[in-house]
């Protein structure tokens, strides 16, 4: 296979499953272990069959670094354990290289997703509260991100993170 073919069905596949982590995350508040471990699999498969050389030690030493400090979060409960493990196998794709940048998109995707989710939930109440519109209008319900006082589907941030790295990753972003 031509290995710029090669290169771009790991690219989308990576692609494609952190769109479906972030879509389960806004849609159920989950992200279903078979999308984390996917993303192994599919790490393992460009290790072996990818002609770009892999450092093996960056990136189980990136695994080990995310998993300690996610662990320390999850402890806290400050992340889920969705959160946790989606985490820590984008962060086995990056390598110790890549995991500032990935740490810092991700970090910057949760904030510009949370500042939106305020707003789009503050102005939602708002419109509902003002709402003179008869009964069965009304009954309208909300997806729940969108209700207030739930938590921030984190997901998404990750896969956005996980997304803008891996055009910089070298087995992944030769065509980017």
């Amino acid at each position: 296979m031509d290995m710029f073919l090669l290169i771009k069905v790991f690219f989308w596949a990576f692609v494609a499953l952190l769109v479906l982590a972030a879509a389960f995350d806004l849609w159920k508040f989950t992200i279903p272990n078979w999308i984390s471990v996917s993303l192994f699999g599919l790490f393992v498969a460009a290790g072996i069959f990818m002609p770009v050389q892999i450092d093996w030690l960056s990136h189980l030493g990136a695994l080990a670094v995310v998993l300690l400090g996610t662990l320390a979060l999850y402890r806290f409960r400050v992340i889920g354990g969705g959160d946790l493990k989606l985490l820590v196998v984008v962060g086995l794709w990056t390598g110790l290289d890549g995991l500032p940048e990935f740490i810092l998109m991700t970090a910057f995707a949760g904030g510009v997703l949370a500042l939106g989710l305020i707003g789009l939930r503050r102005l939602l109440m708002s419109l509902m509260v003002l709402q003179t519109v008869p009964d069965c209008i009304t009954k309208v319900t909300l997806p729940r991100f969108l209700l207030p006082g739930e938590p921030l589907p984190y997901g998404v941030a990750i896969a956005v993170g996980g997304i803008l790295v891996a055009r910089h990753l070298p087995h992944l972003g030769l065509f980017a």
